[in-house]
């Protein structure tokens, strides 16, 4: 079913700002634990994917289980209303209209041991267009099964998300998003040159920048410069944060909250500038089940206390033995393509604001985001320590 906007608006408008969302307090929460328990040198992942996949979740869940699951997600203090509201918000920025791809996809996948109740059944696949399949989880056959779904469902570009399957498992809930989308003024090929790229760590790599000039959102405090760039989907944006020089990337994280980022978006003006940006691919895979509990909703990983009554009564106990979360996004001259299962001082002043013009070159460790400027939703977010090309 298609969710519809609280309000009509045109293409690319914003609606005036309003508090912070559930989805992206939830954003920076997850992005800011994985960050500290990173293992690989870039990190990405969907919010949005996850944050539709706990709130399948959710809504199995009973008792202390559910409660703790939405403080997690930061609906826990909302009236009925305000609930819908988001969720009526992130649904619809999954469904914009235009010339890109958005597909956002939903499944569940049920041990045929176990029928989940009816009201369930009937509830997942009212509000997300779910797939809900029972299968034989002590069939070799069936891992295979749920990874072609996946592969289909993202075009090819995650081709497997699970080995094998317990037996003992009652359920799977799988939600799969797959982007792409050209930008609104692509980089032109050409210009692109191979130039260094200074690491954290020290040393440093060739990797091709891309180069242009133009009037862009764009904003800057002392700590880094921040530049946002339009896809053809006009209400959707990659947001882009360097940290200066005298900064780095993990301080910026430190600082990175959602209420810090809800104030930065709404500081961005349009100035005349040069950009200089690398072209990248990121694949990350992690398991967020330590992420999670570190959040709060360790009861919903404990076979002994966890309640999905609602999902089915026990016995058997039903309680989450993984959430697991694989994305890709690959950023060129001509745009983006993400799929989910998620120098720069400025030296130019006048006395005419309209005068004013910044050169942001990022050839080190920065963050971005790919976001919905209508509801405030983050799409996709990720921090690059090494491009890859």
């Amino acid at each position: 079913m298609h969710w519809p906007l609280t309000s009509k608006t045109e293409p690319g408008m914003r609606p005036p700002r309003q508090s912070v969302s559930p989805s992206t307090k939830l954003a920076f929460k997850l992005f800011r634990q994985l960050a500290s328990e990173q293992q690989t040198r870039n990190l990405f992942f969907s919010p949005a994917s996850v944050m539709l996949c706990l709130w399948m979740l959710h809504d199995g869940a009973t008792g202390e289980t559910r409660e703790s699951m939405a403080k997690v997600l930061e609906v826990a203090d909302l009236d009925p209303e305000a609930m819908q509201l988001a969720f009526v918000a992130i649904k619809s920025a999954l469904q914009v209209y235009g010339p890109l791809q958005l597909e956002a996809v939903y499944s569940v996948w049920c041990n045929q041991e176990l029928a989940p109740r009816s009201e369930y059944v009937a509830k997942i696949r009212e509000d997300y267009d779910a797939d809900v399949v029972a299968l034989d989880f002590r069939d070799a056959a069936t891992a295979a099964r749920i990874n072609s779904w996946v592969s289909a469902k993202t075009r090819g570009k995650i081709g497997s998300i699970l080995c094998t399957i317990d037996p003992l498992t009652a359920l799977l809930a799988i939600n799969a998003i797959y982007f792409k989308d050209l930008w609104s003024e692509p980089f032109e090929r050409e210009l692109t040159r191979e130039e260094l790229f200074y690491m954290s760590e020290g040393g440093s790599l060739r990797v091709p920048l891309m180069r242009q000039n133009g009037s862009y959102l764009y904003y800057e405090e002392s700590k880094f410069q921040a530049i946002s760039l339009h896809y053809k989907a006009t209400r959707l944006a990659m947001y882009v944060f360097l940290p200066a020089k005298t900064s780095n990337l993990r301080e910026f994280q430190q600082n990175l909250t959602s209420t810090a980022w809800d104030a930065w978006i709404g500081r961005f003006e349009m100035i005349e500038g040069h950009i200089r940006l690398p072209r990248f691919k990121l694949i990350h895979s992690a398991n967020l089940n330590n992420a999670l509990e570190k959040l709060g909703m360790g009861i919903a990983f404990d076979p002994r206390r966890a309640r999905f009554d609602t999902i089915n009564l026990p016995p058997p106990e039903i309680w989450i033995s993984q959430i697991f979360h694989r994305a890709l996004v690959e950023v060129n001259e001509e745009g983006t393509e993400a799929a989910a299962e998620t120098e720069g001082t400025v030296y130019f002043s006048s006395e005419k604001p309209s005068a004013r013009t910044f050169e942001m070159i990022v050839d080190r460790p920065f963050f971005f985001a790919i976001c919905d400027n209508y509801t405030n939703t983050i799409l996709f977010m990720g921090s690059v320590e090494e491009p890859g090309s």
